[in-house]
């Protein structure tokens, strides 16, 4: 399919929406200064043509007792009938959050999900005693904390800027299963309407959008945003993987506070491992990309020890919910009480 180059309301509405993607259309339309039908004919539109695959809900996965396993896997290509099996196998496994085919020395990236280490690794040896042929090595990422940014670069004049922090130290909730169930099913459809939801969960909507409001004050649910397909688009998508030189805590913050307000940064992981900190980038061409990553590298030269990129070929799975979760209770409707 051919690159879509997007029109300067296509970038407004999608920026928009990734602030909160559950924001009404009569609000976009406000700032964008368009119809309200105009607006959802957009939307429509984009979603048709692929380009906005979904909405998803950000859902802290430390308030759920879960850890964040990042696996970077390099792949001996045997057959492209075998590759698949091994791509699809992870994105149909209950424990992945991300899947990714990406290029540099990595070719598969995957984003885990587990109670703990130990179940971790036995997953992981599984994978591997499953894969032996196929997987050539890899290299493991704990995650620390997940800055995710809205797209800045997309809103022109009206930038905002938004960063909902995802993992941590936080204190973790035992969530009954009700709640397990309204998050699974707003997970990866965060413009679902309060009725819909209701009637799956078999509760009134006002129950709904209340036990929603309460789970936003909880910090359960950190925002809603675009699952954005950006090989449909023009853009390109690279992460920029660092390793500090032995750095101060302020050091730090003094990095990730510019990469905060950078219009083109959508996330910033900070990792446990071989790496330090991943930052994702958004560019409208390979040659700001590196105009973007020469800027921070040289900006920086007394934090930043080492630095590599890693493009973003196709994005095949991603949501913020481990679906384990869901799997684990028993199945049917939850009545809201």
């Amino acid at each position: 399919m051919a690159e879509k180059v997007l029109s300067p309301t296509e970038m407004k509405v999608i920026g928009l929406l990734d602030i909160n993607a559950r924001s009404r259309f009569r609000q976009i339309a406000r700032t964008v200064r368009k119809s309200e039908q105009n607006v959802s004919y957009t939307v429509n539109s984009l979603m048709k043509k692929g380009v906005i695959k979904g909405f998803q809900t950000l859902v802290d996965y430390s308030r759920l007792s879960v850890l964040n396993f990042r696996v970077y896997f390099s792949i001996n290509y045997i057959s492209e009938e075998r590759f698949e099996t091994f791509k699809n196998f992870l994105i149909n496994d209950p424990h992945s959050l991300w899947v990714v085919s990406c290029g540099s020395r990595y070719d598969v990236l995957c984003t885990f999900a587990f109670r703990n280490p130990s179940q971790f690794n036995k997953h992981l040896r599984s994978i591997m005693s499953r894969f032996a042929h196929q997987i050539n090595s890899y290299s493991v990422l704990t995650t620390i904390v997940i800055r995710s940014m809205n797209r800045k670069y997309m809103l022109g004049r009206c930038r905002k800027c938004s960063v909902r922090i995802i993992g941590g130290d936080r204190e973790a909730y035992d969530l009954p299963q009700k709640d397990i169930a309204l998050l699974a099913a707003i997970a990866d459809d965060a413009r679902k309407g309060s009725v819909e939801l209701a009637r799956s969960l078999s509760c009134d909507p006002r129950t709904v959008m209340k036990r929603i409001k309460e789970l936003q004050d909880m910090e359960v649910i950190k925002g809603f945003r675009v699952l954005l397909d950006t090989k449909r688009t023009s853009l390109v998508k690279n992460i920029l993987l660092v390793r500090y030189h032995n750095i101060s805590v302020e050091d730090e913050q003094t990095l990730i506070s510019y990469l905060d307000v950078h219009p083109n940064v959508v996330c910033v992981t900070k990792t446990l491992g071989e790496w330090d900190l991943e930052i994702s980038i958004e560019a409208e061409s390979v040659s700001e990309f590196r105009q973007i990553e020469r800027r921070i590298r040289s900006k920086f030269p007394a934090i930043i020890h080492t630095a590599e990129t890693v493009p973003i070929y196709s994005e095949h799975k991603m949501t913020f919910f481990p679906r384990f979760l869901a799997a684990n209770g028993r199945q049917g409707k939850y009545l809201y009480v």
